[in-house]
């Protein structure tokens, strides 16, 4: 299903650009420029490189560049470079392979998706026009592709300076620019050049190319005009001038004078017309839609829509596009792909029609081994075909007298695959019999097992016999159970459900492992099954009936027990700490804090506050915390919520209650006060009673 899903993606950003860039420059490889003007040798060959790059934005808003692609692709890109008069044309630098493919912007080493259409031979000059063309499909966006055009420089003769200027074009459907221009020249660098400026007439298209780079020529030189700018959907005037003493012959070219010149050019809108897509019939992908209707003049070339004859888009097959009631528009294949296509636009709206089939996959049987019942090709069930996502329910098993069959090596029902199905079965001839042992255990074994634990398991297969056994199969019946590959190869996992052991010695044991990965179930109650389904032996036994099989079980919990602290009045309170205990004399500890993860279906547990919040009384009770089969929990005398597992209680403190203060240092002074009164009383008595005496 992932594949499913990546080819929706790939078909869905291809149709979704809505911005592109398209990018083309040439460079010369023999020489560094030096603001932009190169020194080169008469007679000699100079090599200069057109590098065709390809930007864009897909549907999720990520922008390509020299270091990132995204999932853009072009549609032919037309490219043509005009030689600057003088340069005689040699050859084109071709790879080993004569292919010529793309490579990611910024580094070479990286290859991408896209090519030259045809490689080297794709590649054409026209020595009438003296321009190079070839054209670039499916570039990636963020890559490029280079082509190398070797040419050799003439002799001065009696010129002191002769000028190159170069720049290319290219153009993708309604879309075209000219790329950067290089400029080398020979003889003197100080020699008086004149200018050749071009100009675009009003009104200028939107899409319109740059116009050329100013170039400048010493007088005499012989000068090409630059080739004529294309946009979809106009026709262009061609380069025109009225300088005084220029004539452009037949090949385009004229002789410089001693003055500037200018050449101008005109755009005219040509009468356009549509060209609109629809699908026939019930048989449509979910998703898709039809390319959006396009304009395009007399004359243009339109490239039909990019999903070609037989393009799988989930689950269908296309079928190809059908001009609709016009039959003197014809679809022409692509030179480079087969069941693509394009045609001329005529003076007319034009229809194409396409469509899908529902692509069907067969499932068909066949039987391995070397034990098979006379005329066993008539035993074999019939193939049938179906479509992806049906329930496929296995054929029967065959009947044989004298023979057993161990059945067919796939569960009884299956969904189908985006792929055929061959389903194998075995016989076994009917003499002796064998009885071998399957046992399994868990290595890990845990009261419970909570979410991303790995429960593994070793199962032990013995062959009981005193002779040899072969294809021993063993299935995992547990979903969410798998097999685990033999580091020493003592048996094949043939998929997350069966393994296959190969040959087995008498009297040997030989243990598989598995193992389950525990899922975010809040409880689960899982019994592991395996099976041992079929085994051979050397001799012809065959396995005795009987259910060879051996299941442990084991508890998933992912229970949770969550406590909030809380004031008297329901305020939240920070500080405090429980401590979980699973015994109720409080000596095995759980757990401590204020959230408890994996607790135990039908177990009880003892919670005690530990640590207290500042200013609030202890809760000096053990409070019992019991967790039914369901894995809800309940605190007697407390509201608990569970909500999928999860529990969350309230336990509230009080505060401690405080003596009001009645005189900020108590007592104290009043008794030190009234013990001061008592001293002085006395001295005062006596000295009253000492003075009366001496009165006597």
């Amino acid at each position: 299903m992932k594949n499913k899903k990546k080819r929706k993606i790939i078909i869905f950003s291809a149709i979704s650009v809505f911005i592109l860039l398209l990018l083309c420059f040439l460079a010369p490889s023999f020489s560094e420029l030096l603001d932009d003007d190169v020194r080169v040798a008469e007679n000699s060959d100079l090599t200069y490189y057109i590098d065709v790059m390809y930007d864009g934005k897909d549907e999720t808003e990520a922008v390509s560049n020299g270091t990132t692609k995204v999932r853009v692709f072009s549609d032919y890109i037309y490219v043509e470079d005009k030689l600057p008069d003088g340069l005689i044309f040699k050859n084109f630098v071709e790879s080993e392979d004569g292919t010529i493919g793309a490579v990611q912007q910024n580094n070479p080493e990286l290859s991408c998706v896209g090519y030259v259409v045809g490689g080297s031979d794709g590649i054409e000059y026209e020595d009438t026009t003296r321009t190079v063309k070839f054209k670039v499909r499916n570039l990636q966006a963020g890559c490029k592709v280079t082509v190398g055009i070797v040419t050799t420089t003439p002799s001065l003769g009696d010129k002191s300076r002769m000028d190159f200027y170069n720049s290319a074009f290219a153009r993708e459907n309604d879309f075209s620019t000219r790329s950067n221009t290089v400029h080398v020249f020979m003889g003197k660098e100080e020699e008086p050049l004149y200018s050749v400026t071009y100009q675009y007439e009003d009104p200028v298209p939107e899409n319109a190319p740059a116009v050329p780079d100013e170039q400048q020529y010493a007088a005499g030189t012989s000068v090409a005009v630059s080739g004529n700018a294309e946009v979809a959907g106009y026709t262009f005037s061609g380069w025109k001038t009225d300088t005084p003493g220029v004539t452009v012959d037949g090949s385009g070219s004229f002789t410089m004078p001693e003055s500037n010149v200018v050449f101008k050019g005109k755009f005219t809108a040509k009468e356009t017309y549509s060209v609109t897509y629809e699908i026939e019939g019930d048989d449509v992908p979910e998703g898709y839609k039809p390319p959006r209707e396009r304009k395009y003049g007399e004359g243009d070339d339109v490239v039909v829509d990019s999903l070609k004859v037989g393009d799988i888009v989930n689950g269908y097959r296309f079928l190809g596009w059908k001009v609709v009631d016009d039959d003197d528009v014809l679809i022409e294949d692509s030179e480079d792909e087969e069941g693509s296509g394009i045609f001329v636009m005529p003076p007319r709206n034009v229809k194409l029609r396409g469509s899908f089939e529902r692509i069907d996959y067969e499932v068909s049987y066949q039987f391995q081994g070397n034990v098979l019942p006379p005329s066993w090709e008539n035993l074999i069930p019939e193939a049938s075909r179906h479509y992806p996502g049906d329930i496929v329910e296995v054929a029967p098993n065959p009947v044989a007298e004298g023979f057993e069959f161990l059945g067919w090596y796939k569960a009884e029902s299956f969904e189908m695959p985006e792929e055929d199905v061959v389903i194998t079965g075995e016989w076994k001839e009917k003499l002796g019999t064998f009885t071998p042992k399957i046992t399994k255990v868990i290595d890990n074994e845990k009261v419970s097992y909570q979410e991303g634990d790995v429960v593994n398991f070793s199962i032990t297969v013995e062959n009981t016999a005193n002779f040899e056994i072969n294809d021993v199969f063993i299935q995992e019946e547990t979903e969410g159970a798998e097999f685990v590959p033999d580091e020493n190869n003592k048996y094949t996992v043939l998929n997350e459900n069966y393994v296959k052991i190969p040959k087995m010695d008498p009297l040997e044991s030989l243990v598989i492992k598995a193992k389950y990965v525990v899922q975010k179930d809040a409880v689960k109650r899982v019994t592991n099954k395996v099976s041992l389904v079929g085994a051979i032996a050397s001799n012809k036994y065959t396995l005795a009936e009987g259910e060879y099989t051996s299941s442990v079980d084991f508890v998933v919990s992912n229970v949770v027990l969550n406590i909030n602290k809380v004031s008297g009045e329901g305020k939240k309170l920070n500080g405090a700490e429980f401590t979980l205990y699973e015994d109720e004399g409080t000596q095995t500890v759980y757990g401590t804090g204020m959230s408890f993860k994996g607790l135990t279906p039908g177990k009880t547990y003892y919670l005690k506050e530990t640590k207290v919040p500042y200013g609030y009384v202890k809760l000096n009770k053990v409070l019992y915390v019991s967790v039914d089969e369901a894995g809800s929990i309940s605190i007697a005398g407390y509201e608990v919520t569970n909500v999928d597992g999860v529990a969350t209680v309230n336990i509230a403190n009080e505060k401690i209650d405080v003596l009001p203060n009645t005189g900020g240092v108590g007592n104290v002074p009043f008794v030190i006060g009234g013990l001061v009164i008592i001293v002085i009383a006395a001295f005062g008595c006596g000295y009253w009673f000492r003075k009366g005496k001496k009165k006597k």
